[in-house]
């Protein structure tokens, strides 16, 4: 699973759109519009929605061109692909405008992406909105791949001012990657297992193909970095990322399986939940596709759709970010979690500071309730930390770069959290990252 990030005229929905029917761009957006899901994505050109796109490869390392021999101008559907495909890797097409920066924030959280393919337009220096699609990557802890779009008609000055940008933004202390450019078959090879302190930076154009086997080649040999397998004895654990009501089916909830294995079946009951009083609805589930196709088992590390029997009026309660499981379901409306503010940005935080969290599909504004410095004992606080005399009944104030323990609390509803899961905070832009320790259980609602 690769998400595709980059800034907004960087390309990134062509190059999907190419690597998916291998069929060249002609540089007025015909592979873009091939894959683009709204009327106004078309005319405008925007993606602003994520998206996720099949690319099947045979076990050979040749993709398979996703267009049929015989109706040229038909895509195959999803489960052709993957029906014959050896190895398939699954393209998350994300918004690179600001404006949808909340959701690619909820794109790269929630899509369980393996590694980031970071575009950048070849023609201008990279803009504020790749450093934060960057930043946003290493706090997940995703690899990176840079990808240099639209090379085919670009003057060598901008193009190699654009490349010093990039490789001083790989540099930077709280990426600290090493940029290392492609340039053979060689290349990918010794980067390959070297991705996490490597950052390999191909040149690919759509128009003229140059560049593309390169790419194709790179994806077809990452390793998978995520080990769902290890998660398969644990209780099962769906995040619901869509919601759809299908005639003569009922309610549909696609999404990810992140823990655990369910077999459907009229004879299995799941809960789902939480709903806006805590309260999880019990149900049956009745059967599951992945990727267009029916199977009766489903399995960590899939993304699969499954269909429930509710009644009428429960219908309306089902909302993205809820989640499907197997047995005794908790919500809280409290959690702690360690954070780290993100270097770069003006922010105080203090208590009663008001945030954007995202944890994994859950995405809902959260209170901090207490602040602790964590580790302040050791470098001694730096001096904007301790409190100005006129704020003294305040306490703590968090800023740029600093960690600390933070209670936080949900504005609105509860919500399924475990601890362990990645956190990431925001008020209009990035803020921080963190880890969630422990879930109070006093007054946890069952």
């Amino acid at each position: 699973r690769i998400a595709v990030v980059g800034n907004v005229d960087a390309g990134k929905s062509t190059l999907i759109g190419t690597l998916t029917t291998s069929l060249l761009d002609d540089g007025r957006g015909k592979s873009r519009t091939s894959i683009m899901k709204h009327r106004h994505e078309i005319e405008s050109g925007r993606t602003s929605t994520a998206s996720t796109h099949l690319m099947g490869f045979r076990s050979t390392g040749e993709p398979i061109a996703g267009r049929d021999p015989i109706r040229a101008n038909k895509r195959k559907t999803d489960d052709e692909i993957a029906r014959e495909a050896h190895r398939i890797i699954t393209l998350m097409d994300l918004a690179g405008h600001e404006k949808y920066l909340k959701t690619t924030i909820h794109g790269v959280s929630s899509g369980m992406a393996d590694y980031g393919l970071i575009l950048v337009n070849s023609r201008q220096p990279p803009t504020h909105m790749t450093q934060h699609h960057l930043n946003l990557c290493c706090s997940f802890g995703i690899p990176v791949i840079v990808v240099f779009t639209k090379v085919d008609g670009c003057p060598e000055h901008a193009f190699k001012q654009c490349k010093e940008e990039v490789s001083k933004m790989l540099r930077a202390p709280d990426v600290g990657k090493t940029p290392f450019s492609i340039r053979n078959e060689q290349d990918i090879e010794t980067c390959i297992d070297k991705l996490h302190t490597l950052a390999p930076m191909l040149e690919t154009s759509c128009v003229t193909g140059e560049g593309m086997e390169f790419l194709q080649k790179i994806l077809f040999a990452l390793p998978k970095r995520r080990r769902h397998e290890k998660k398969l004895n644990r209780s099962f654990e769906f995040l619901v990322e869509d919601i759809f009501n299908v005639p003569g089916v009922g309610s549909v909830v696609s999404g990810f399986v992140n823990a655990g294995e369910l077999t459907v079946g009229s004879s299995v009951n799941v809960y789902v939940g939480p709903t806006d009083d805590g309260t999880f609805l019990r149900t049956v589930a009745k059967s599951a596709h992945i990727a267009r196709i029916n199977t009766s088992h489903v399995t960590a590390g899939q993304s699969a759709c499954l269909a429930f029997s509710l009644p009428k009026e429960v219908r309306k309660k089902l909302r993205r970010g809820m989640v499907v499981l197997k047995e005794f379901p908790t919500s809280t409306r409290e959690f702690d979690a360690e954070i780290c503010v993100l270097k770069g940005e003006g922010t105080t935080i203090r208590r009663s500071y008001q945030a954007y969290v995202h944890i994994l599909n859950v995405r809902q504004s959260a209170f901090a309730r207490n602040i602790e410095i964590v580790n302040h004992n050791a470098i001694g606080l730096p001096p904007s930390h301790a409190a100005t005399p006129d704020e003294e009944e305040d306490g703590i104030v968090l800023r740029p770069g600093s960690r600390a323990k933070v209670r936080f609390e949900f504005a609105k509803r509860p919500e399924y959290i475990r601890p362990g899961m990645r956190m990431l905070f925001r008020d209009g832009r990035v803020r921080g990252v963190g880890i969630i320790t422990s879930i109070p259980k006093a007054q946890s609602v069952a």
